[in-house]
């Protein structure tokens, strides 16, 4: 029996490929390299990439940082069955490696069922993912100039909160340069600080349009998002403590669920490690999982961990002497179970809670809706 296959390695501006047979005879199994041969990572390079293939339909694909993304979608688009795989596990299998003998190695690999490949989102699932993706990294960037501004305000000797109301308004002032009033510097008193000097003043004014800029993104962002959801998306935001912009982050991460055998807490990043030897057991920090996943549902527990039904679960956790953080990670485990179940059965069946938070328009960014109201409004 024989079976063609293919290994590709790719970088920013290289392809390798290796064509390879699998030949089994009498239980006995022998890959054969055919043929290796490099391309230039353009359009050009890939269409010599397709010919070259052939009737080798299906193989595996090194996901080197962003670079394969798009030569996946193009074999795929092509009807090819690709496989992806995360380079480091390869080196942690494999050893060292070269572009060429690399190519060869994925092959081999993947023929004889060394390796598996990584979960690849395509659709509405992929979208929404991308979406969800590009927002947490705006807020990163929010967070960023945040800290710049505090940094500005705390060397000049202020130590109000410029993001509240109030403080907001003072940052404005103090961007354009303009002087408080009295009712204000009598309410402020001891915590204002020096006049800001030229170098200072121009940082504040282009933080706080940055800062303004990249809040706008984001509103515009989540209105994408909500237009998108999904109908598990609205089922999962029925948990307490999770509102939609975290709904549609736990779908997008988890994706197709079918493809685990169980709720996969470890996928999300909330299992123990553990080690065996002999009779006895040990546990020791967590299985490494989705980093996004796993910071979403830390941030969802956060908020649960003060709501029932989860509330009871967390304090009796607490009274046997967990840690707040310790406590909060197991009832991200929960949380991820939860939803694991909410998307695989299409349901939440758990008790709902009387309203959620819901980002709406540009005019009114957040609103609060009766969850019938809400669920009548976003279902398809």
């Amino acid at each position: 029996m024989k079976g063609y296959q293919q290994g590709l390695r790719n970088s920013q501006s290289k392809l390798t490929a290796a064509k390879g047979e699998l030949v089994v005879n009498q239980d006995k199994s022998t890959v054969y390299v055919k043929e290796i041969r490099e391309f230039n990572y353009d359009n050009e390079g890939i269409e010599e990439l397709i010919k070259f293939l052939g009737e080798y339909k299906e193989g595996i694909i090194e996901a080197t940082g962003i670079y394969y993304f798009h030569l996946h979608e193009r074999l795929t688009e092509k009807g090819y069955k690709v496989t992806v795989i995360n380079p480091l596990h390869l080196t942690e299998m494999l050893g060292k490696k070269t572009d060429k003998l690399d190519a060869q190695r994925l092959l081999v690999a993947h023929m004889t069922g060394v390796i598996k490949g990584s979960y690849i989102p395509t659709g509405e699932i992929k979208e929404l993912r991308e979406l969800t993706r590009y927002r947490e990294s705006l807020v990163e960037k929010i967070t960023q100039v945040k800290n710049e501004i505090r940094k500005i305000l705390e060397i000049a000797g202020y130590k109000i909160q410029p993001f509240d109301k109030k403080g907001r308004q003072l940052l404005e002032k103090l961007a354009k340069g303009e002087g408080l009033n009295k009712e204000e510097k009598d309410e402020l008193k001891e915590r204002l600080g020096r006049n800001l000097n030229d170098a200072e003043k121009l940082a504040l004014k282009q933080l706080v349009e940055l800062l303004k800029s990249l809040e706008n993104m984001v509103k515009e962002v989540e209105d994408m998002i909500i237009s998108k959801i999904p109908q598990p998306v609205i089922e999962l935001s029925k948990i307490p403590g999770v509102g939609l912009i975290s709904a549609a982050t736990i779908y997008a991460e988890f994706g197709d669920v079918s493809r685990f055998s169980s709720s996969k807490a470890a996928y999300a990043g909330f299992a123990p490690k553990t080690k065996q030897s002999g009779d006895s057991e040990s546990h020791s920090g967590m299985i490494r999982g989705n980093k996004y996943l796993r910071r979403i549902l830390y941030l969802v527990a956060r908020v649960a961990r003060n709501l029932e039904p989860f509330n009871g679960y967390y304090e009796r956790l607490i009274t046997r002497g967990k840690s707040a953080t310790k406590a909060t990670c197991a009832l991200a485990g929960k949380l991820a179970s939860i939803c694991y179940h909410v998307i695989k059965d299409g349901v939440y069946k758990g008790v709902v809670k009387k309203s959620f938070r819901v980002p709406r328009g540009k005019e009114v960014n957040v609103k609060n809706f009766d969850v019938g109201e809400a669920l009548d409004s976003l279902s398809p």
